[in-house]
């Protein structure tokens, strides 16, 4: 009961009252507390979990926002888009957005700032490119979605492998080929979308060169990839060195005008972490409180054990609605659970795609950028996210029941 009450209040705080999802999560935080019974130690859990996230995400997110910036002020995300265009042909337009989305949501450290960066190029594609400018921006938000909750290093894949204790390389091989099987039935449902207003691909002079353009996206991958794949790379391969190496190099090609870009970077990083350190501390206190052993022996035998930590993250997602909230409040609640952590990891982040709708501020971003009503915008968003995490679920549990 008390859990319920604090994600309520969360959702109120948030939607309701329009207090930021930091000082909702820390207020919730600190009433869970007080209702479960805790002492003194409740402002040590609070601040410790307030410790963690940073410590783990504060490079990530501020160097994914400072390549975000440079793409953006560069122009280099519209030569990113162009060349896709021209690998994939004019007519594959949805295929050229989803695989935008997908891949600069990676380096950038977040799904909504990658859309941010893309809308303005993605809106201008049109009917020259193969598909309707809505359609594009939708499948754009979907598709950054994707790679979000399932390909390391993702926040949402580095908080579950740090609190479930996956090898980082474990995930990634079950998440990336997962994802990139998931364009198909993504574009299939795209494709059926309503079409919005038509375009054309927008004039803005010459495109900055290929190499300029690819390099801060591709420099932190490969670092990351390198570490993974040799053990002696471990330094450069870590996350947070390989991003800060991509952040160095973008504020290197910005030259006279990396003094405002990463001031401007700064800016939308913080607002980032500061959410993310109160969906820890509220993490934190739920853990202390115990709360995830008494679930699953509660409902154990109402459902099966492996829908547990499914549910639980969808609850979670439906109630606040950001993604990296989700998972780090549900691996603790789960992370005891008699299961292989794999199998918990995958579960929680299939529940983080499903049910994100009015509490979730991408939701009420693409419908402002497409000019959707809310029916259309639950058809080019929410339901198709949640049919991601649905297959999401279902290739978790065929792995749990045919490969372990």
């Amino acid at each position: 009961m008390a859990f319920l009450v604090a994600i309520i209040l969360v959702a109120l705080l948030t939607a309701k009252f329009g207090l930021s999802p930091f000082l909702s999560l820390v207020v919730s935080a600190l009433a869970y507390g007080v209702l479960t019974g805790m002492g003194p130690e409740l402002i040590g859990s609070v601040s410790g979990g307030l410790a963690r996230i940073f410590s783990a995400l504060a490079i990530i997110v501020f160097s994914g926002a400072v390549i975000a910036e440079q793409l953006r002020r560069s122009r280099g995300v519209e030569r990113v888009v162009a060349d896709l265009l021209g690998l994939l042909g004019r007519g594959r337009g949805l295929l050229a957005s989803g695989l935008s989305g997908y891949l600069l949501a990676l380096p950038t450290m977040c799904s909504i700032t990658s859309y941010l960066v893309l809308e303005p190029v993605v809106r201008g594609m049109g009917r020259e490119a193969g598909g309707s400018e809505r359609r594009l921006l939708f499948t754009a938000g979907a598709f950054s979605v994707l790679s979000f909750n399932l390909v390391y290093p993702s926040p949402v894949m580095v908080a579950l492998t740090g609190s479930l204790g996956v090898a980082p390389a474990e995930a990634l091989r079950f998440g990336l080929p997962l994802s990139l099987l998931l364009f198909v039935p993504g574009l299939l449902y795209m494709r059926r979308l309503p079409a919005g207003d038509e375009g054309a691909i927008p004039e803005g002079g010459p495109l900055p060169p290929r190499l300029r353009s690819w390099a801060p996206l591709a420099l932190p991958l490969a670092l990351i990839g390198a570490g993974l794949l040799t053990p002696r790379a471990w330094l450069v391969g870590s996350p947070e060195v390989a991003l800060l190496a991509g952040a160095l190099f973008s504020a290197g090609l910005a030259r006279e005008g990396a003094g405002e870009m990463i001031k401007a970077a700064t800016r939308r990083a913080g607002v980032i972490i500061f959410d993310l350190c109160g969906a820890g501390a509220f993490a934190a206190v739920i853990a202390q409180g115990g709360l995830g052993p008494e679930l699953y022996a509660a409902l154990g035998e109402a459902f099966p054990l492996l829908l547990l930590p499914f549910l639980t993250a969808s609850l979670i997602q439906l109630a606040q609605g950001s993604r990296v909230v989700t998972v780090v409040i549900a691996s603790e609640m789960m992370r005891d659970l008699p299961l292989d952590p794999l199998t918990i990891l995958f579960s929680i982040s299939a529940g983080a795609f499903v049910l994100s709708s009015l509490s979730d501020p991408y939701f009420w971003l693409l419908k402002d950028t497409t000019g959707s009503d809310l029916k259309e915008t639950l058809l080019g968003y929410t339901l198709p996210l949640t049919g991601f995490g649905l297959l999401v679920f279902a290739a978790t549990v065929i792995r749990w029941r045919f490969l372990l």
